[in-house]
């Protein structure tokens, strides 16, 4: 994994985002106008890295389905970059030859991360 989760803290903090944790409800959310994240408890640090993207744009959500994709969509990528390097990237895709689920757990991000990021990738090659 490319970042820790102090690393993610400090940068929360830079944000001037305050964290807490929620025992029921949703996996993460951010409130901008408090510029708090939640994460429930036990969640990833892959859904921390989600909620912290949306602190790092000030997204708010627009009941616009088109522009909350798209807001989602800028979070994956955001996350995907932060969670996964080429480095090991390359090292999991030997080990599981190439198999993306595997790669993904190996990774401890999601396939729909792992999809994102492999398309930023080739996009920048």
């Amino acid at each position: 994994m490319t970042i820790t989760a102090v690393e993610l803290h400090r940068l929360a903090e830079s944000l001037n985002v305050r964290i807490v944790r929620h025992d029921n409800g949703p996996p993460g959310w951010y409130n901008h106008d408090k510029r708090i994240i939640s994460t429930r408890r036990g969640q990833s640090i892959t859904q921390y890295c989600s909620a912290l993207a949306h602190a790092y744009y000030g997204d708010t959500p627009t009941g616009n389905g088109h522009f909350d994709q798209r807001q989602e969509h800028r979070v994956d990528q955001f996350a995907a970059r932060l969670l996964i390097n080429a480095e090991e990237f390359e090292n999991a895709a030997i080990w599981h030859q190439g198999h993306l689920p595997a790669i993904a757990d190996e990774l401890e991000v999601a396939q729909r991360l792992l999809k994102v990021w492999l398309r930023n990738t080739e996009l920048a090659a």
